[in-house]
């Protein structure tokens, strides 16, 4: 049914001014936390609350910078625990999803659902034993227990989007450059891992803004050797919470892994497009 001008202008203006609510209701917060961040101890107390500072202070960031671990051991940190687990998810994940593509052997359909599976479970049932683990193996407060646990906890997740990759790729591919000498390793290695690049890279990605961000595991594994999550209760004490502080170490937390998806955005949406019409 052929629709008329004023129908496709009318649809036009519904859908973008959704999408114009969505994106101010998402957005939101994070401006006014970016405001916050500017205001003084006393202006932040104020009432009722103001959006925009009254007096713009850079007295908050002085706290966080120089006034604390954040920026010279909190981040860090973090950076290396997310950093790491990503770059050992990439090939661990590869492999077996290669794996699954490729090979059906007795009991892989069931292999491949426990792995399904094992997303369902919560991160929180597994603290106690990881706790006592680490304790046992002398790691508590060390970078390689939390690049152990986010390695483990981001595998399956991955493994199914860099499988979808593998599933797309044609299969005379490996068979032709197996008949011009290479080995399978060979063909996997110089035809299919170049094709199967962007889903390796949106596996990475995905997990190292996931790390970055998590909670949980760290201030549990990491209690002494925080990370920038677990840091920000550095800021807060028993008789107040300098909410202006908490703002700033907030916006601090958030640019690095900001800067790192805006520079690889373009490599990560197109992989992501590529991933849902290969699927």
């Amino acid at each position: 049914m052929v629709r008329s001008a004023s129908e496709k202008r009318l649809d036009f203006l519904t859908t973008h001014s959704i999408l114009l609510v969505l994106a101010l209701v998402f957005i939101f917060p994070v401006v006014y936390t970016l405001m916050t961040s500017f205001k003084s101890r006393g202006d932040v107390l104020t009432r009722p609350p103001t959006i925009m500072p009254r007096e713009w202070s850079l007295e908050a960031y002085d706290t966080v910078i120089n006034g604390s671990p954040m920026v010279r051991t909190y981040i860090p940190n973090t950076f290396i625990n997310s950093f790491f687990s990503s770059l050992l998810i990439v090939p661990l994940a590869g492999l077996a999803g290669y794996t699954f593509s490729r090979y059906k052997f007795r009991g892989s359909r069931a292999l491949e659902l426990t792995v399904l599976g094992l997303m369902m479970i919560p991160g929180l049932t597994n603290l106690l034993p990881l706790y006592r683990m680490a304790s046992d193996w002398g790691l508590l407060n060390t970078n390689e227990i939390m690049i152990a646990v986010y390695t483990a906890g981001g595998l399956p997740f991955s493994i199914w989007i860099v499988r979808s990759f593998f599933d797309a790729i044609p299969r005379e591919l490996e068979e032709a450059a197996m008949i011009d000498g290479c080995t399978p390793i060979g063909a996997l290695w110089r035809v299919i891992v170049p094709l199967a690049l962007p889903g390796l890279f949106a596996a990475f990605l995905l997990n190292f803004v996931d790390t970055w961000n998590e909670f949980l595991a760290a201030v549990v594994l990491a209690i002494s050797d925080k990370t920038a999550t677990v840091g920000l209760y550095d800021f807060q004490s028993s008789f107040e919470i300098a909410y202006n502080v908490w703002a700033a170490a907030s916006i601090v937390i958030v640019i690095p892994v900001l800067a790192v998806f805006l520079a690889l955005r373009n490599i990560f949406f197109r992989a992501m497009l590529e991933g849902a019409l290969k699927g």
